[in-house]
């Protein structure tokens, strides 16, 4: 109780000093990094809701993966046209599917396969072109049914970044 009344008295202490003070501009630098820090955190927001349904997560883990996509420490490099690869666990009603999110070059070619599973592919940065000439660009999603068979090139930016849920494939051409 003694405790609540000093914080309390703390709290009031500091609302006043604060209206007492007049506002100083950070430095042009400081401001600078610190609205380059929140435009990158915020850029996939408008997308963790379709994040969140398609791989069958809560809304708050899927801000928390998009908020990790500027770490350099949670991506694994990747080969060829893969830039890199951050591995995450999906939800129950999609697992045991393997699911990440994938960096992809521009004009990286995935060559012609048959999906064995289901695969869904969310746009979130660039764009890709699907084998049969429709084109998916941010926020838009692309599912393959098990059985079903294309090819998929990146298009539109210097990457791509894509969330991709995908089990096993069989290339049918290289």
């Amino acid at each position: 109780m003694v405790g609540d009344i000093e914080m309390t008295r703390d709290l009031e202490a500091w609302s006043v000093l604060s209206l007492a003070l007049q506002p100083v501009a950070p430095p042009p630098e400081l401001r600078g990094r610190l609205m380059g820090s929140i435009e990158r955190s915020a850029r996939f927001r408008p997308f963790s809701r379709d994040l969140a349904r398609w791989f069958d997560l809560t809304e708050r883990a899927a801000r928390d993966l998009l908020a990790r996509v500027d770490d350099p420490a949670a991506w694994e490099p990747g080969v060829g046209p893969i830039l890199g690869f951050m591995h995450f666990a999906p939800g129950p009603r999609v697992a045991p599917a393997h699911c990440g999110l994938v960096r992809m070059k521009d004009r990286a070619r995935v060559p012609l396969h048959r999906h064995v599973e289901r695969e869904v592919t969310l746009v979130l940065e660039g764009g890709v072109v699907d084998g049969d000439g429709t084109r998916y660009g941010p926020g838009q999603a692309l599912e393959m049914p098990p059985g079903s068979a294309h090819t998929l090139r990146v298009v539109g930016n210097p990457e791509a970044l894509l969330a991709v849920v995908q089990a096993d494939i069989d290339v049918i051409a290289g």
